[in-house]
């Protein structure tokens, strides 16, 4: 089952003299469950796709739906709601605000999801943390943390309500290649669970992980490559495959 589709999404940035367009025309659907990485040069477009399929950021032309329900026609409120109640993010910084702790950072915007204090609520984010392999920093300040903590953090923020669609921006991108996959397993975990995800990256290795891969190029997606889900052992042979891939792209 589609949960987002997109139809002929263009935006244009009218900032710059003449006018800059970065997508074109963009045509995607995104399966329920689905582990969808977006990849392109710098300059592609990938992040303004991501934003304006997660509701951040609004198409100059084109639809955006979330489960059947169009973005695109959302007030700021409208959208504002939505984005808290149906979708997470995860970005290449954190966020995080430094005068409260790590656990307190991701339960008030819990608490303002669910619009109540119920004890629940904060039953739910210690397991999240205690999932996440940082429930013994939950007190502590952002400044103590690992970058692979706060990304973990990150992730329990993003799934605190329970997200149809988990959006990340280059979340392994300031990280190095063990914090990587600590993150990356953390959020393939989180893709096991059933949860749709949407991720941009510039790593390889990263996109490896995913169902598919599409890329863009001066804003217009111009392929894509289905991924098969394989063992450990396999996970070369996916990496060697994505490598060849990229390289006929000219990436």
């Amino acid at each position: 089952m589609t949960v987002l589709q997109a139809r002929s999404v263009s935006k244009t940035f009218d900032t710059t003299d003449p006018p800059t367009p970065v997508l074109k025309g963009i045509d995607l659907d995104v399966a329920e469950a689905e582990f969808l990485v977006i990849m392109g040069a710098s300059g592609s477009g990938k992040s303004t796709l991501l934003y304006a399929l997660s509701g951040l950021d609004r198409p100059t032309e084109g639809i955006v739906t979330l489960a059947g329900r169009d973005l695109t026609g959302l007030s700021e409120k409208e959208a504002s709601q939505m984005r808290l109640h149906q979708v997470g993010f995860i970005f290449q910084q954190s966020y995080f605000l430094d005068n409260l702790s790590i656990r307190d950072n991701i339960l008030l915007p819990a608490l303002k999801a669910a619009g109540t204090k119920d004890r629940s609520v904060s039953r739910h984010i210690d397991d999240l943390l205690e999932r996440f392999g940082i429930g013994h920093i939950a007190n502590h300040g952002i400044t103590e943390a690992s970058g692979d903590q706060l990304q973990r953090a990150s992730i329990c923020r993003a799934l605190s309500v329970g997200p149809q669609v988990l959006f990340a921006d280059e979340p392994t991108g300031a990280l190095n290649s063990s914090m990587t996959e600590d993150v990356m397993d953390a959020i393939s975990s989180v893709h096991d669970d059933g949860t749709t995800i949407i991720m941009v990256t510039h790593d390889p290795v990263v996109a490896a992980r995913a169902d598919r891969v599409i890329y863009l190029r001066d804003g217009e997606l111009i392929d894509e490559l289905h991924l098969s889900r394989v063992t450990e052992t396999e996970t070369r042979s996916k990496e060697d495959e994505l490598q060849s891939w990229l390289s006929a792209n000219d990436f």
